[in-house]
């Protein structure tokens, strides 16, 4: 069991932020949603093993993603991956 008085990991940190945008912009949507920094969420235009931005839940197509600020490449992969239902 994690002690309460240790400090919460980065990622953990990244994660509620990510998960906080839209209410902290007031809105009930991602589409308005503040984005993150492609190095923050430490981005890479390569894939890492089997994920990839295109398979992700995140991604708008064709060269974008719903938290991540910029461009991104569908073949792309950043620590907020997460894998499309299905």
């Amino acid at each position: 069991m994690r002690d309460l008085h240790e400090k919460p990991s980065r990622r953990t940190v990244l994660i509620a932020v990510a998960g906080a945008a839209p209410l902290l912009a007031g809105v009930g949507g991602t589409d308005t949603a503040p984005k993150v920094s492609q190095d923050v969420v430490h981005y890479q235009s390569e894939p890492k093993g089997d994920q990839f931005c295109a398979d992700c839940k995140h991604f708008v197509a064709p060269t974008a993603c719903k938290w991540v600020a910029g461009e991104v490449s569908p073949g792309g992969w950043c620590r907020l991956y997460k894998k499309k239902p299905g």
